[in-house]
C-alpha cells in the first residue's frame, strides 16, 4: 500500500485477502492520539477534512476482506470517535502521501481518549502484483 507505519505505533496487524474480483488489503496499528492527528495531517492533503462516520454500516455488516479477521470491530460501524477519508495516490502530495502506491480507506478511531487506532484498507485489482511485504510497511 505504500503505508508507512511510525515506529511508535503498537497493536499493529496486517492482512491480505484474494478475491474473486478484487484483493483487499488490510492494515491497523494504535498510536497516542495526539501522534494519530499528526500522522494523517501528514497523510491527508492539506485542506482536506477527515469527516466522521455520520451513516454507519448495521453491527452484522461484512465487507469482502473485514477487519473482525483481524480481531477489530469493523470501522464503517462505528460511530463515536471515528473520522474517515479515501485517498489516492494520483491526488496527493502530501508528505508521507508521496510513499502511497494504492488508493486507501483511511479511519482514524479515538476508541479511549488518548488512544486511537488507525485502519486502512486498499482495494488492489487481482490482475496486479500483490504489494510487497518489507518491514514498516
Amino acid at each position: 500500500m505504500g503505508i508507512r507505519i511510525p515506529e511508535a505505533a503498537s497493536d499493529r496487524r496486517a492482512g491480505y485477502k484474494v478475491g474473486q474480483r478484487y484483493d483487499t488489503g488490510l492494515l491497523s496499528f494504535v498510536l497516542p492520539s495526539e501522534e494519530a492527528e499528526a500522522y494523517t495531517g501528514r497523510l491527508v492533503r492539506k485542506g482536506t477534512k477527515m469527516i466522521g462516520n455520520f451513516h454507519p454500516e448495521k453491527k452484522d455488516y461484512r465487507p469482502a476482506a473485514a477487519f473482525t479477521h483481524l480481531g477489530l470491530a469493523e470501522p464503517g460501524t462505528i460511530v463515536q470517535g471515528l473520522r474517515k477519508t479515501s485517498l489516492c495516490p494520483d491526488e496527493l502530495d502530501s508528505p508521507e502521501g508521496k510513499y502511497l502506491r494504492r488508493c486507501i480507506d483511511l479511519f482514524e478511531h479515538e476508541f479511549r481518549p488518548g488512544t486511537t487506532r488507525i485502519y486502512v484498507r486498499s482495494t488492489i485489482e487481482p490482475a496486479m502484483t500483490p504489494p510487497p511485504v518489507s518491514p514498516g510497511e
